[in-house]
Formats: structure tokens, C-alpha cells, sequence
């Protein structure tokens, strides 16, 4: 009657393994834990299995088949549980295949030992009666030991590894990890019967296999295979930027590979063993990382520091402060990151808008400016006379002209006048005060905006100058001209082309009189019977 109802128990154990390993199987691409779980449901299942077809067995060479048999599962149950340990604690674990070769050798040493027991008789040394029904159990010998002394050690390690996961993660993790821890007692209970040389049949798998639907319920219902936090060390070691943990003696707690690679560019003589040391230690009494400096305070700062040591880096500085229980400051976190290409990037661009701003003025000044003499043009001399007139004052505007300009091109050809347009306009510009203005109108006329009220006297003094003095032609030749002006000033609501107008007109009356003048035109002077020039 009792091997009935354990044969029954294990088929039943067997049909829930094998049902939880085909659901976790189907979820195996969600995450490393449901791959996991199919693979340790895979062996209780098989291991039930066993178990219930030895509880039948009277035949001594059908018990050693069947055991052999056994031991495959039992070997992927105790990987399963490491695996499982492994998945748990990280999403983005898989088994590596070195992980896989170590992890095989002693299940493929203690199969093969089961498997030539009849040889040596050191796995089984016999079997013996459990005392009911005449069901056999093996008398277990040293290499048995051997095997559940292994067996126990890498279930107690991947123990260790839930217990840690249990106590680090928050609570939503914490249900299934116990979920996991619970289903561990059962085999510690069969191990200590074992060992009292009990004649029981191994429950082991019957004890895990009982366990299996809460530890994967708990499981599916907090989400743990696909929500499994991935391990923060790797993440701190893989993040690109430099990432130290500084104590509130300013001592370095942790830091990362790009940080340790950091502090060797800013001091290539950095210890070797970083941890435990102060910034003062790796980079000088003089760098900003420390307490005490302006950079570790009490708030969180950021800050850019160029050249930083020397070195020629540039680097981007955040620290987060660390609190504690109550509040409490117990150190920083530290975030460096180098922006040197950045810094180099940003001071290239701001060169090239201010070469772009220079040669949009350029081009700016070379569209109002007159490309032979260099003077402003008539397009700038029309918007600064409208400003001019705008601001009120007192405002004059000359119009001169080169007398008989077209004998000198004739004569001295077009390099000579040009010659002459040159100097002229130098002799100009140079009789102008800050804030007038000078311009070539158009072939041999030029226009003076001046301030003041001696206008007159001031063009007449330059008209004189230009007189006397002789321009170079090149080749030894000379020549010396004389300019016809107009002054028309400002004497109420005039408009810049009004003003124009009555220079012209007063210009008009120079040449008439004889040209080499000066005249002055009155507000209403008006002279439409004078003749063209």
C-alpha cells in the first residue's frame, strides 16, 4: 500500500514538473529565469519519474538501469538550482560555454560512475529492503559522498546567492526569492536521513517537485524572470563615463574602469589600487575634487573644468550627494565626463561664426563701399544722410566736382584719371571730422556731409589745397586739377534729396561762374535757366 501511494505521489509530482517546465519553456525568450525553471522542472520531472518506476523494482539489475537513469536528473536538478540562482539575480545572464563545460564534468563523472557500479561497487556498495512491500534502496558508498558532498555545496552556493538577492532587492522581488528559499529544506531533510543510514526511500524529488508550482507562481506573479534587475556592478562597470563613489573623508569607496582610466590620463602616476585613497592622494592637494573645496558640498553641482590638471582634458564634473539614514551626507557620487572633443567641437564652431560674422561685414562694407576710391558709395550715402537729417543739428552737404576730368582722361589716358580719382578722394576722406562722412556720387563727383557752421570755408580751404598740390601720374609726369563745389546747409525741414538738390544747383552756379569755386546755396535758391554741365 505504501509503494501505491509514493508511486503516486511521484507520477504526480512528475506530471506538475513536467507541466511547469513545458509553460516556463514556451516563456524562455522573456528572460534567463523562465529558461531557468524549464530546465530545473525538466530534471525533477525525470527524477520523480524514476523514483516511481524504483519503488516497483524487485530486480537488482533493473534497480542499477533505472538508477543510472535517475542520476542524469538528479545532476540537472543540482545545475538547475545554480542556474536558477544565476537568472534570478541577473536578466541578462546566459551561460557562457566555459560555464557550461566546468559545470558538466562532475555530472558526467558521477553518471559514469553509476553507470559502472557493478565494476567497483564504490557508488552503491548493495542494496538492501525499506522494510515495507519489498521495495529495495541502495546502501550508498564513498563516491556516492563524494557526489552529495558536491551536490550540497553548489546548492548551498546558489542558497547563498538567493539569500543575498533576497536581502538587497526591494520587497516586490523578495516574495520569490523566498518563493525559491522555501523549496530548499526538503533536500537539507533527506540529506540528514541519509546520513543517519536510514532505510526511506530518497523524497528529495518529491520535495522539490511539491515546492515547484508556489516557487513558479511566486515567480510569474511578481514578474521576476522578465523584471529581474539587471546587476548593478556590470552596469557600473560598462557605463562610458568615469563614476567614483567618494566618501566624507574623501576617500575613494568604489569606482569604475572609466574612471580609473580617467585619473590616469589626469596623473599618469596614479597607483595602481585606487580604492581607498583621496583625490588629494591621485591628483594633489590642489584639485577640486575634495571636501572642504567648493565642489563637494552639501547640494549637488556640476561644473566644467578645462585643462584639468594639465593634462589638456576637458572634463564635465557632477556630484550627487549620497545621503544616508535620517538625511544624513554619508559621501558623493562623482561623474566625470570627457568633453575635451566637445569643448573642441564648440570653441571650432564659435571660430567659424566669427569668420562668418567678419566676412558677412565685409561683404557688408564692400557693397557700400566704392571699389576704386575706397569711399562709401551713393547707396551708403543716402542711408547716412537720412540719418543725418534725423538727428537735427546743424548739417551741410557738399557737392564737388573734378573740373575738365574728361581732358585729363583724354589726354593722360584712364590709369592717369583713375590716378587723380584716387587722390582726391584721399584728400577728402582725410578734411572729413569724426561722424561726417564722405562719398564718391558717381564718376568725377564726390559728396561731403559735414557738421558746423563753417562748411563754406572748410571745402573753399580744400578746394585751395587740391589746387596746389600735384598729383604722381607714374613715369615722372604730374598733373595738378581743381574741383567746382556746391554747400547747401540745413536750415529747416529739409529732405537729404532736397539738400542734394540745392548743392547741385549751387554747383551748377560754380561751374557757370567760372568752375574752381566754392558757392553756397540759399535755402531758396533755385536755377533752372543755368545750363548743363
Amino acid at each position: 500500500m505504501i509503494t501505491v501511494v509514493l508511486c503516486v505521489l511521484f507520477l504526480a509530482a512528475a506530471v506538475v514538473s513536467t507541466g511547469i517546465a513545458v509553460v516556463a519553456w514556451r516563456r524562455r525568450r522573456t528572460a534567463a529565469g523562465f529558461g531557468a525553471t524549464a530546465f530545473l522542472n525538466t530534471g525533477l520531472a525525470g527524477w520523480a519519474s524514476t523514483d516511481a518506476i524504483e519503488m516497483t523494482l524487485r530486480d537488482g539489475r533493473l534497480f542499477h538501469a533505472t538508477a543510472t537513469i535517475s542520476f542524469v536528473f538528479v545532476c540537472t536538478v543540482v545545475v538547475g538550482w545554480l542556474v536558477m540562482s544565476y537568472a534570478l539575480a541577473d536578466r541578462t545572464w546566459h551561460p557562457s560555454r566555459r560555464f557550461i563545460a566546468l559545470i558538466s564534468i562532475e555530472p558526467a563523472l558521477c553518471v559514469l560512475a553509476v553507470a559502472t557500479n557493478p565494476w567497483h561497487l564504490q557508488f552503491f556498495v548493495g542494496l538492501q529492503n525499506t522494510g515495507f512491500d519489498g521495495g529495495l534502496v541502495p546502501v550508498y558508498g564513498p563516491m556516492f559522498w563524494a557526489h552529495s558532498a558536491y551536490s550540497y555545496a553548489v546548492l548551498g552556493f546558489a542558497f547563498v546567492r538567493v539569500v543575498r538577492l533576497w536581502s538587497i532587492t526591494s520587497s516586490r522581488y523578495q516574495a520569490a526569492a523566498f518563493a525559491v528559499l522555501i523549496s530548499l529544506p526538503s533536500a537539507l531533510l533527506n540529506m540528514l536521513v541519509l546520513a543517519l543510514h536510514g532505510r526511506l526511500t530518497d523524497l528529495t524529488a518529491l520535495g522539490f517537485a511539491l515546492t515547484a508550482p508556489l516557487m513558479y507562481w511566486m515567480v510569474v506573479r511578481e514578474s521576476m524572470p522578465a523584471q529581474a534587475p539587471v546587476a548593478h556592478r556590470r552596469i557600473f562597470e560598462k557605463i562610458s563615463d568615469a563614476v567614483a563613489v567618494v566618501g566624507r573623508d574623501g576617500r575613494i569607496l568604489d569606482i569604475n574602469p572609466a574612471g580609473e582610466a580617467l585619473l590616469r590620463q589626469l596623473n599618469a602616476a596614479s597607483p595602481d589600487d585606487l580604492i581607498g585613497l583621496t583625490m588629494a592622494d591621485v591628483l594633489g592637494p590642489a584639485t577640486p575634487l575634495m571636501p572642504g573645496r567648493d565642489l563637494l558640498v552639501d547640494d549637488d553641482r556640476e561644473r566644467t573644468v578645462e585643462n584639468a590638471q594639465g593634462s589638456g582634458l576637458d572634463v564635465d564634473i557632477r556630484v550627487s550627494r549620497l545621503n544616508g539614514r535620517g538625511d544624513r551626507c554619508i559621501g558623493w557620487a562623482i561623474v566625470t565626463r570627457d568633453v575635451t572633443d566637445l569643448n573642441r567641437q564648440r570653441r571650432e564652431l564659435e571660430h567659424q561664426l566669427r569668420t562668418i560674422e567678419l566676412l558677412r561685414a565685409d561683404l557688408a562694407e564692400q557693397a557700400v563701399r566704392d571699389h576704386l576710391t575706397g569711399l562709401h558709395n551713393r547707396r551708403h550715402l543716402m542711408s547716412g544722410l537720412t540719418r543725418a537729417v534725423a538727428a537735427g543739428g546743424t548739417l551741410s552737404v557738399a557737392l564737388i566736382d573734378i573740373d575738365h576730368f574728361k581732358s585729363i582722361n583724354d589726354g593722360y589716358g584712364h590709369a592717369a584719371g583713375d590716378a587723380v580719382l584716387i587722390r582726391i578722394a584721399t584728400l577728402l576722406s582725410g578734411a572729413t571730422r569724426p561722424g561726417e562722412l564722405c562719398a564718391r556720387y558717381g564718376g568725377e563727383e564726390f559728396v561731403l556731409v559735414l557738421t558746423g557752421p563753417d562748411a563754406v570755408s572748410r571745402i573753399d580751404a580744400l578746394r585751395d589745397r587740391v589746387a596746389t598740390t600735384p598729383i604722381d601720374l607714374g613715369d615722372g609726369r604730374t598733373v595738378t586739377v581743381t574741383f567746382s563745389a556746391g554747400v547747401a546747409t540745413r536750415t529747416g525741414p529739409e529732405t537729404p534729396e532736397r539738400l542734394l538738390e540745392s548743392a547741385d544747383t549751387a554747383l551748377y552756379a560754380a561751374k557757370h561762374a567760372g568752375r574752381n569755386r566754392v558757392t553756397a546755396a540759399p535755402h531758396s535758391l533755385a536755377l533752372p535757366h543755368l545750363p548743363k554741365r
